[in-house]
């Protein structure tokens, strides 16, 4: 195996394995207070929070951190449009980090995912992405140049 495909398979297990935690621990559960909260009239606490940090709007950002942690992190486990869900991801993580070091608690879960996100934002998906496909079909279509 060559030093480049170890590389894709590493972004690969990075963005494969940074979506199923995102999903699993923060993106999944909030998914399902959002629908109860809209569907079921049942209180959403994260709203609260958001407010009580100062956020103008924070129903609206409550909703955009949701989709982070949740279609962001899904898109960016399959390889699709995989920098912009990372930098929407780290966007998100850097405000947990900030607010979580002020609040006097740990850091560190956003501080990985932080971590993860910007090396998937810099780095790119990788080759086993969804992204990797649509360069390579569009630069077929445009006459068989080399995609990136």
């Amino acid at each position: 195996m060559s030093s480049s495909q170890r590389a894709d398979w590493g972004l690969f297990l990075l963005r494969v394995g940074l979506a199923s935690l995102l999903i699993g621990l923060h993106g999944g559960p909030r998914l399902i207070r959002v629908f109860r909260y809209v569907f079921l009239g049942e209180p959403w606490t994260f709203v609260g929070l958001v407010a009580g940090i100062g956020f103008p709007f924070p129903l609206t950002f409550a909703l955009l951190s949701t989709a982070a942690d949740s279609i962001g992190a899904f898109l960016m486990g399959l390889g699709f449009l995989t920098r912009l869900a990372s930098v929407m991801i780290a966007i998100n993580m850097t405000v947990a980090v900030y607010f979580e070091t002020l609040g006097g608690d740990s850091p560190e879960l956003p501080a990985l995912y932080l971590l993860g996100a910007a090396v998937l934002a810099v780095g790119g998906p990788g080759a086993y992405s969804v992204d990797a496909v649509r360069a390579l079909r569009s630069a077929q279509a445009a006459g068989g140049k080399k995609a990136e």
